[in-house]
């Protein structure tokens, strides 16, 4: 192949660049410090001799101590600044080009092979020009530390090039893909800053030797040269952990588009790492999350090589969603990810309330993380409302403006279209549109419906057409909290029935499908509950976070029934209590039963009233 030929002969060209090492100026202070601290020293040494000669000792014998405690730091400082990284050099003849007005004349020249239809018909030196800046000058660019700021808009800006070179079949197309695979290759395997070799990492899995074709629908084609690179790199153990977790993100992005063209060798040895990183502890240096991330990759990895009825895989899955220890972002994944098996699972699962049980910790945890998140804030204390002024009671109100009708909402359902498609509307249903129509009636009823006919046309279209009313707005942090709980619980709905709706298919799927045919009712009673503490959190008259919170709490026993867990029960409290006011003197109070229980011990002053007989 051509593209090969030029990858493996002009990787000598630029061989000689990546020998040579460059060192960090390095700026030693201690000639000025040194003498600060000793005069420093000495002259507090010197009062304190005045008051002894005791008192001059410690003094002495402090600051000496504080001077090689300050010393000692600065040598441990730069022992550990002295771990400098190389910066790729650039050949002396092209020197000039570190000034930006000359390197954009190599930008030109990659402007000319991306749009090049004829290589003919470009200037004679824009190929060289370009592999020039391609192979050595971005390199240059990019392991330089004032750079640092435009690392990723540089390479950002590379695959666009190469991209847009692909879509159009642009006659220069291989050069530009040789040549930005050749310079990320430098980057991402020498001993470079970095965020210079992650973000080369990313482009060698993001360069691909097809691009996406929309008209025929298939996916780009990941280029073949950039997975033994990523390999190497995540299975280098002395690699640090960023440089091996973006190779494994590279590798995880090929293999989503490029198993179908993957060698049996390279699948082999890869499940074997896969399976290595599934079941490995986190190392010491590596936090226990980042660890479970990592394994998230693997997952995916596994579940798109393996066979359509290896079961090996599903049984980790099961092992890793149900042990405790594990994170929630590797068991609920790996829960979710139990959906996607329709077959070779039947019967690996017995007994699915330890796995029901276990998920429904989860769901608990999450329920109660958030119950205990909001608790710890501290709430703003309620503004005083301050008593109304009397002057404004004297007053004269002033008469209220019609408002002019503002345009609704539209609303995602479909039942709150139900008006507009009664009457003919088609999809194309605006805010402008309900705006006239609502104008449109008021004229209507106010030249000759009637008040009365009005009144039941307004009625009827609240209750007879089908319009709702349109539920309050949900606070921000009752949005990202129920949507935090929801993720939580689609991913268990979606792993014991292989839909995130809780819905099974026809072939049943995940823990369904795991269990035997007769205790798949089981199964369903939990998927049951589930929803209904997921329908009760999504109601939509929850539009306050004390209804919230609220909410909250009245699910807790459910979830902690299905977990095992103990959890205090709230009973409502159904009685009424009367404590209005009497509004008149004397209203609300008990009738008397005779003359002797009224005040005064009874009957009218003086026998009666005046004149009565």
């Amino acid at each position: 192949m051509r593209l090969h030929n030029e990858l493996s002969n002009d990787s000598r060209y630029s061989d000689i660049h990546n020998r040579s090492r460059s060192g960090i100026t390095r700026v030693d202070n201690r000639s000025d410090q040194s003498p600060a601290t000793l005069s420093t020293a000495r002259a507090m040494a010197t009062h304190a001799g005045a008051s002894g000669r005791d008192r001059s000792r410690w003094a002495v014998k402090l600051w000496w101590a504080m001077a090689i405690t300050a010393a000692s730091w600065w040598l441990i400082a730069n022992v550990a600044s002295a771990q400098q990284y190389e910066t790729f050099k650039l050949d002396p003849a092209y020197e000039a080009f570190k000034d930006p007005k000359e390197a954009s004349k190599l930008e030109r020249a990659v402007m000319q092979l991306k749009t090049a239809k004829d290589l003919s018909k470009v200037e004679a030196s824009a190929p060289g020009m370009s592999k020039f800046y391609l192979e050595n000058y971005i390199p240059w660019k990019i392991t330089q530390r004032e750079n640092l700021p435009e690392i990723s808009s540089t390479i950002e800006g590379l695959l666009k090039d190469v991209d847009g070179a692909q879509r159009i079949g642009s006659a220069g197309t291989r050069t530009l893909l040789a040549g930005t695979f050749l310079g990320m290759k430098k980057i991402a395997e020498g001993n470079y800053m970095p965020a210079a070799r992650i973000n080369a990492i990313n482009a060698l899995s993001r360069l691909n030797a097809k691009p996406l074709d929309l008209a025929n629908g298939r996916p780009p084609l990941p280029l073949s040269y950039s997975y033994p690179i990523l390999y190497k790199l995540y299975t280098d153990e002395k690699e640090s952990d960023g440089i091996r977790a973006a190779a494994l993100h590279g590798i995880h992005s090929y293999v989503r588009l490029a198993f179908p063209v993957m060698k049996a060798d390279e699948k082999t040895a890869l499940v074997a790492e896969m399976n290595k990183l599934l079941a490995a502890e986190p190392p010491k240096s590596r936090d226990a999350k980042a660890h479970a991330y990592l394994q998230r990759f693997a997952v995916d990895i596994l579940n798109i090589l393996r066979a359509p009825n290896d079961a090996s895989l599903g049984t980790q899955l099961i092992s890793i969603s149900t042990a405790e220890d594990n994170p929630d972002l590797i068991a609920l994944y790996s829960a979710a990810k139990l959906g996607s098996f329709e077959t070779g699972l039947q019967g690996k699962v017995e007994d699915p309330s330890a796995v029901t049980k276990q998920w429904s910790v989860r769901a608990f945890n999450a329920l109660q993380s958030e119950l205990d998140r909001f608790e710890a804030q501290t709430r703003p204390r309620p503004a005083q409302s301050q008593p109304p002024n009397p002057i404004d009671f004297l007053r004269k109100a002033k008469p209220k403006k019609p408002q002019p009708i503002a345009a609704t909402r539209r609303s995602r359902t479909s039942s709150d279209m139900g008006m507009g498609r009664g009457m003919g509307m088609d999809s194309g249903y605006s805010p402008e549109m309900s705006m006239d129509m609502e104008m449109g009636m008021e004229m209507g009823m106010g030249r000759g419906m009637g008040m009365e006919r009005g009144m039941g046309m307004e009625m009827g279209m609240e209750m007879g057409y089908g319009m709702q009313m349109m539920a309050n707005p949900q606070p921000p942090e009752v949005n990202l909290s129920r949507r935090k709980i929801d993720f939580v619980f689609q991913q268990l709905l979606q792993g014991a029935t292989g839909s995130a709706k809780g819905t099974p298919e026809e072939n049943p799927a995940g823990l369904l499908a795991a269990v035997p045919e007769n205790v798949r009712p089981e199964v369903q009673a939990w998927v049951d509950s589930i929803l209904l503490v997921s329908e009760a959190l999504n109601d939509e008259k929850l539009d306050t976070l004390e209804l919230w919170l609220e909410a909250l709490e009245l699910q807790r026993p459910a979830l902690g029934d299905l977990a095992g867990i103990e959890v205090e029960r709230i009973e409502e409290d159904d009685t009424i209590q009367d404590n209005s006011l009497p509004m008149f003197p004397g209203m609300g109070m008990r009738r008397a039963n005779n003359e002797e229980e009224l005040p005064g011990g009874g009957g009218l002053p003086g026998g009666g009233l005046p004149g009565a007989p």
